[in-house]
């Protein structure tokens, strides 16, 4: 059973203006945000993000994220720690291996791990 939390944190994320979707698969929710702005520096200005929570969230935080296979840098090359390709839903993912320094799960929640996303992918091209 998807936790509480996740499902309260997907609907603050889609009053915001994210297409989303949620399915418990594999022990996790699988969050799925379809057309997901990427910063400038990638191959694509969008991509399908996934982000695997576990079922123990908020105290069992979000770890790693997943996006299209053919997101790489503007140049083709492919981003640092992101050179794993999985599958989860049916589908083939680009693991990206960035970690959250912190997460406390009374004030972290999905949106703070989008700023992590987000963060991330600026500074890692």
């Amino acid at each position: 059973m998807l936790p509480r939390a996740l499902l309260d944190d997907v609907s603050v994320v889609k009053k915001l203006g994210y297409h989303v979707t949620v399915v418990e698969a594999d022990s996790f929710g699988n969050v799925v945000f379809s057309e997901y702005a990427v910063t400038p520096g990638y191959s694509k200005t969008a991509t399908t993000l996934l982000v695997r929570a576990p079922l123990s969230y908020r105290n069992g935080r979000p770890d790693m994220f997943w996006t299209d296979v053919d997101l790489l840098l503007a140049g083709g090359g492919v981003p640092a720690s992101a050179d794993v390709i999985e599958t989860y839903l049916g589908r083939q993912w680009r693991r990206f291996s960035w970690h959250p320094g912190n997460w406390n799960p009374a004030v972290d929640d999905l949106r703070t791990y989008l700023e992590f996303i987000d963060t991330r992918l600026a500074k890692h091209r």
